[in-house]
């Protein structure tokens, strides 16, 4: 720092600043003490000790995934992923054929085949996962995403298949002007067992109810 003008009042107390004689940190301590200090300092810098350390970031996504054991743990399952927005834990609930002879198939409404049909055209589980990213990024962090089912039963359970249907109420507040944020409508979710005894979706029917805006159209919307 450049000293103040010499004919200033500052310049007198800057020159008293600088005379003034700084205290010595260690004291009066004995020549060993100064050692014993500087080598302890070096230890723990060694160590790391001394260090800031940079907190772990939290968990950006929740999981809450059982063992579907049952056809209505892949239920469980599936309305968890929607609510944390798990992409992997919803895929998850769809078949896997490297574990099943079957084939995961989602027929859309009628509707929306007619409207999306080069989308369903080739409709896959890597269609489910683009989609629901796609549809998240397009969610802020603090909205409500949830999935509701009402009229709910199992129409047919065997010792490996089974036959689900519902109707449902899916809510994802995303920011897209113009598109609606509740999809409602019937579904039947047909499972079956892997070849490790678990339960998975592989074969998903949408059915449109009145005029709501379907989960069908949600898809379609949102796959591109």
């Amino acid at each position: 720092m450049s000293p103040p003008a010499a004919d200033s009042k500052h310049a007198r107390r800057y020159a008293e600043h600088r005379s003034v004689k700084r205290p010595n940190v260690f004291g009066n301590q004995k020549p060993i003490g100064l050692l014993l200090c500087f080598v302890t300092s070096l230890t723990l810098s060694a160590c790391g000790l001394l260090e800031t350390r940079e907190p772990q970031p939290p968990s950006q996504t929740s999981s809450t995934f059982i063992p579907p054991t049952s056809p209505s743990i892949v239920l469980d399952n599936l309305v968890s992923a929607i609510r944390e927005r798990n992409t992997d834990n919803y895929i998850r609930c769809l078949v896997d054929s490297s574990f099943s002879d079957k084939r995961f198939s989602f027929v859309p409404t009628q509707e929306a085949q007619s409207q999306y049909f080069t989308v369903f055209n080739s409709w896959s589980p890597s269609a489910e996962r683009g989609y629901f990213e796609n549809l998240k990024s397009l969610t802020p962090s603090t909205a409500t995403t949830l999935l509701f089912f009402s009229n709910q039963k199992f129409e047919s359970v065997q010792s490996d298949s089974a036959l689900f249907s519902a109707t449902y109420d899916l809510v994802f507040q995303h920011n897209v002007s113009g598109v609606p944020q509740e999809a409602k409508g019937a579904l039947q979710f047909y499972m079956a067992r892997d070849r490790n005894t678990l339960w998975m979706i592989y074969r998903w029917v949408d059915l449109k109810t009145g005029s709501d805006f379907s989960w069908s159209e949600m898809k379609g919307r949102f796959s591109r």
